[in-house]
């Protein structure tokens, strides 16, 4: 047999081969990268449905609390089908505590949130505006008729007509709107902190014939929390409860509007407070009225409005 020459020289490898090889691995490697990536297509849409409905329930349940600052609600249920929603919350009217029966709920509400298959949304039960003490005073903020020495007399007026040691739930309105540094410097003078509601906006923005609903907030109503670099201690809550907020609403998308304007809110009502950072008021629970008044002689407080009253049955040492 008579071997011909190879045309490479000795040691040279055969080029055609390896070019024909390499064409091999990399049409292997696009086959199996399109079949990944359909396959994590199908997972997500998959998942789609689940995921959206998970998103629905935690933007609304959250949306009614904000809607709501005169409840505080401590249950909630999804009992939707594969088409639909039906959110269920249910919660007390925001009431002075004796010291003892914080832990026992009394008579209380349950608001219905549905959306039907066609993604039409039901939230007309969860917007009760006015029909509360605290819903009443919310609607004042603002409101400007009277000097700032006029309004704090009119309040220890009050204030003094009560037991010093009684507890009590009130809205604490300051004369100028504090950003969240001022309001951590506010509440180190004065030493309360822990779950405070902040009112971002009052009642009565938007166009004239849709006036939106009050932004309130406290910092643990984020369904979407990111904790990272948000610090623990109380007296800076005012700034973790800022930052989560600002977490939620930039987690807003368009298919929330109208779930959102059941509850006479909007994404560019709740964008806009996010994007000013301050507070109008904050609600004071579970302070005895001395403290309250005691606020009244900070200057950057205008005005104290007491809605509920509660003996303390608890001695304070």
């Amino acid at each position: 047999m008579i071997r011909l020459p190879s045309p490479y020289a000795p040691g040279e490898p055969d080029w055609t081969l390896v070019i024909r090889s390499l064409t091999q691995v990399v049409v292997l490697s696009v086959s199996l990268f399109m079949v990944g990536t359909v396959a994590l297509s199908m997972i997500a849409d998959s998942r789609e449905p689940e995921h959206a409905k998970e998103r629905f329930a935690a933007v609304m349940d959250t949306a009614v609390q904000i809607a709501n600052p005169d409840y505080r609600f401590h249950g909630f249920s999804n009992d939707g089908d594969g088409a639909s929603d039906r959110l269920r919350l249910t919660g007390e009217p925001l009431a002075a505590s004796d010291g003892i029966a914080e832990d026992i709920h009394g008579d209380g509400v349950t608001y219905e949130v549905t959306r039907d298959s066609s993604g039409k949304v039901d939230a007309g039960s969860a917007l009760s505006i006015g029909d509360s003490a605290l819903d009443q005073s919310l609607m004042t903020i603002g409101e400007r008729d009277q000097s700032q020495d006029a309004a704090r007399r009119q309040a220890r007026k009050r204030l003094d007509a009560l037991p010093a040691a009684m507890n009590a739930v009130a809205l604490v309105e300051f004369e100028r709107p504090l950003t969240a540094s001022q309001l951590v410097d506010f509440t180190r003078r004065h030493g309360h902190c822990g779950m405070t509601t902040y009112i971002y906006r009052p009642f009565g923005h938007g166009n004239g014939l849709n006036p939106e609903n009050a932004i309130s907030w406290h910092v643990g109503m984020n369904p979407f929390p990111d904790t990272a670099g948000l610090s623990h201690e109380c007296e800076k809550e005012p700034e973790a409860a800022l930052a989560s907020y600002r977490s939620w609403v930039a987690a807003l998308r368009p298919q929330d509007d109208a779930g959102l304007r059941q509850l006479a809110l909007t994404r560019a009502g709740l964008a806009d407070a996010a994007g000013k950072g301050v507070a109008h008021a904050f609600v004071a629970e579970s302070w005895i009225l001395a403290d309250l008044r005691a606020l009244l002689d900070d200057p950057q407080v205008r005005t104290v409005r007491v809605t509920d009253v509660a003996f303390n049955l608890v001695s304070r040492s």
